[in-house]
């Protein structure tokens, strides 16, 4: 290698160490298809549906290593900091994404918000509702949940979406005392399990009695997906016959 070669090489390698703006891991880094366009949260942010809309794109900030921009901990540098410039350039790419992913009657209220965290904390101030609150419209809906003239595959699946935000908020409890046994919670999960099939099998049509009747008398009672499974076959074999 000749000497300016090596010397340029050099020279690269020093301004790619102590640019960290070029290193991939780095926060402010900008991949080529991190634009404007490129995060739009489907579906967009409205006034119900702010914990789902939140995690989606909180998600989508965390794959592209952005999430300190909105959580506040990449707090922004003074105007004569070199970094300066890159984190007013991540700063206004994550409004433009947030911006994408709200429907237009919320995103007027917060068009001209120059910052992400008092955007995202406003949204938040707006539109989350207290946990208490949430879950009891979440039990009642739960409750009122049928399959109706609907197939079971979308029965199913509004049953599980309520159940997931249900675990959000109260994920499955663990052992403070010091005394953890796993043969504790394994029951009380199975247990919650098992709430999960009945409520899924009373809320079916009248069609799948019959196969209702063979799940509630095996021992054990199956898992969810798997008597999720043995209604859908049941269901197959009704639209052949019918």
């Amino acid at each position: 290698m000749s000497e300016s070669t090596e010397s340029s090489f050099q020279g690269s390698q020093t301004m790619s160490q102590t640019s960290p703006i070029g290193d991939p891991q780095f926060p402010y880094f900008l991949h080529h298809t991190n634009h404007p366009g490129s995060v739009i949260i489907n579906p967009k942010l409205t006034t119900t549906n702010y914990v789902t809309w939140s995690r989606s794109f909180l998600l989508a900030l965390s794959i592209r290593n952005k999430k300190g921009f909105i959580n506040g901990t990449i707090s922004k540098p003074q105007p004569t900091d070199p970094l300066y410039p890159s984190w007013i350039r991540c700063n206004n790419l994550i409004v433009a994404w947030l911006l994408d992913s709200i429907t237009p009657p919320i995103a007027s209220t917060i068009f001209y918000m120059d910052s992400v965290v008092d955007i995202w904390n406003t949204l938040k101030q707006s539109f989350a509702q207290p946990d208490d609150s949430r879950v009891c419209n979440l039990q009642y809906t739960l409750g009122n949940v049928t399959q109706g003239t609907r197939s079971v595959d979308s029965y199913f699946i509004e049953l599980k979406g309520i159940w997931e935000e249900l675990r959000n908020y109260r994920p499955l409890p663990h052992c403070v005392c010091g005394k953890y046994s796993p043969e504790c919670f394994r029951r009380y999960s199975d247990q919650y399990q098992k709430d999960m099939v009945f409520r899924f099998l009373n809320g079916l049509n009248d069609f799948f009695s019959a196969v209702r009747s063979q799940i509630i008398l095996m021992d054990p009672i199956p898992s969810l997906d798997k008597v999720y499974n043995l209604v859908l076959r049941e269901e197959a074999q009704r639209n052949l016959l019918f």
